[in-house]
């Protein structure tokens, strides 16, 4: 652990009939003008999925979709978070309602995505950053290959600096210290490599499994959703407890194992992902360029606030009890409940 910090001006409103998210929340909007900077990070993210932006700009008049979005806290949520761009204009346009849960993985920093047909199928395919098609899995060839490795490690790298600077440096405002970017970059970059490193990991050992056996993509996304509420608090757990990628594992998984706090935080904040995430599709997959627009000025700065909510919540749990995340201390056990 690193020497004490100040305090967090986190909520004095300790009742404990108040929900933890929302003092947090309000706390977080209450502080909006002081991470107005932030809000270059989710627009860039958004702006950064070239082809997302342009299917959802030249998405109107091909009908809309209702997303319904499950996201438990993330380091870092944007626009893509709260929908997926429409669809390219390949059929007839139509309306429609999708509760498919697409905003679990979607975030930026995950690895490249593939897919497995159903039972029956055999056609697998991985999704490449930046691109719009898909390509099989057989025609990914050693050059192929080797491009993809070198941008996922390129990919994990600046994200790792991303979250660093991000999530470090809204932990320093929100203790009213500077943001100190490089201070930032320096102590937590190496822990976000690791983490990504373990997520991409989990990643790699699963899709072969769920290719020999794609009955098992119905246990994907409970699966999915239990590890998710476990271990939401990994990336925070480094900034606000200067924790190590094994000690934030053990202390966030314990967390969610108690529940308590920990438990109705990221209810609330996948329930209000939820609620929103509708909203911001019709307007995104139905309004074209205007929708998009419209989309981005309703998603971004609730971006920033969740994560800086989120960010604020820890630093409350972690200065109520600081040896609760100490793993030298005796008392690894006693956390907030």
């Amino acid at each position: 652990m690193s020497a004490a910090r100040p305090p967090s001006d986190s909520a004095d409103d300790h009742r404990p009939d108040r929900s933890p998210f929302l003092r947090h929340f309000e706390r977080a909007v209450g502080r909006f003008g002081d991470l107005l900077s932030f809000l270059a990070v989710p627009l860039f993210a958004t702006l950064l999925e070239i082809d997302a932006v342009r299917r959802a700009v030249a998405g109107t008049g091909r009908g809309f979709s209702i997303e319904f979005k499950f996201q438990f806290p993330s380091p870092l949520l944007d626009l893509w978070s709260f929908t997926d761009p429409p669809e390219p204009a390949t059929g007839p346009p139509s309306p429609g309602l999708d509760g498919d849960g697409g905003g679990i993985g979607d975030s930026p920093g995950s690895p490249p995505a593939g897919s497995a047909s159903g039972p029956g199928g055999d056609t697998v395919t991985v999704d490449l950053p930046y691109r719009a098609e898909s390509i099989p899995l057989e025609a990914i060839g050693p050059d192929l290959l080797g491009w993809l490795l070198a941008l996922l490690v390129g990919y994990t790298v600046f994200y790792s600096v991303v979250y660093a600077i991000y999530l470090g440096g809204m932990d320093r405002r929100l203790r009213n210290e500077p943001v100190a970017v490089a201070d930032c970059v320096r102590s937590y970059t190496g822990r976000f490599l690791v983490y990504f490193a373990v997520v991409f990991g989990v990643f790699l050992l699963a899709v072969p499994i769920l290719i020999a056996q794609p009955m098992l993509v119905l246990l994907a996304l409970p699966v999915a959703l239990v590890a998710m509420y476990l271990f939401y608090g990994v990336p925070f757990l480094f900034v606000t407890a200067d924790a190590s990628v094994r000690q934030a594992f053990r202390r966030s998984y314990r967390l969610g194992v108690a529940g308590g706090a920990y438990l109705r935080f990221g209810l609330w904040h996948f329930a209000t992902v939820l609620l929103v995430s509708p909203v911001i599709s019709v307007a995104v997959t139905g309004g074209g360029a205007a929708g998009f627009l419209l989309g981005s000025v309703v998603a971004l700065p609730l971006s920033l606030v969740l994560t800086a909510t989120t960010v604020s919540f820890f630093d409350e749990l972690v200065d109520r009890d600081p040896n609760a995340f100490d793993e030298s201390s005796g008392t690894g056990d006693r956390i907030d409940r």
